[in-house]
């Protein structure tokens, strides 16, 4: 391990999270209040209520849509083979509740993942 990258990694994080210390839905800071979210929650979502919970998410009412109670992220569209760790990382990096459950390493290995699929799926020309 680089300790010099730890540490930037670990000033960075602090940076963060002091920039975005409050919660935008603070009344849903416990697992157990985004739970309850989560009572008209539709059978047919691929997601259980405990793990977008868990994650964070909180139930609209509508589909499969779910909010952050941290930063505000809506997302839908779940679909069966989808982490809800990964996808909240992915889709706002800079969550302060994602970096304080997960750190910065596990957001930037879903962010390099995500890379490496792109880069799999592209198709270049050859010229010559």
């Amino acid at each position: 391990m680089n300790l010099l990258k730890c540490c930037i990694d670990y000033r960075k994080q602090v940076r963060s999270v002091v920039e975005n210390s409050a919660p935008q839905y603070p009344e849903y800071s416990t697992f157990l209040s985004r739970l309850k979210t989560f009572d008209l929650q539709p059978l047919h979502s691929y997601q259980n209520k405990y793990s977008l919970a868990e994650g964070g998410f909180t139930y609209s009412g509508t589909g499969d849509l779910v909010q952050c109670f941290y930063c505000g992220l809506l997302l839908t569209g779940w679909q069966e083979n989808d982490e809800v760790w990964q996808q909240h990382a992915a889709h706002n990096p800079k969550c302060v509740y994602v970096l304080l459950y997960k750190v910065v390493q596990f957001i930037e290995n879903v962010i390099n993942e995500i890379h490496k699929c792109k880069c799999k799926t592209e198709s270049y020309d050859v010229v010559g």
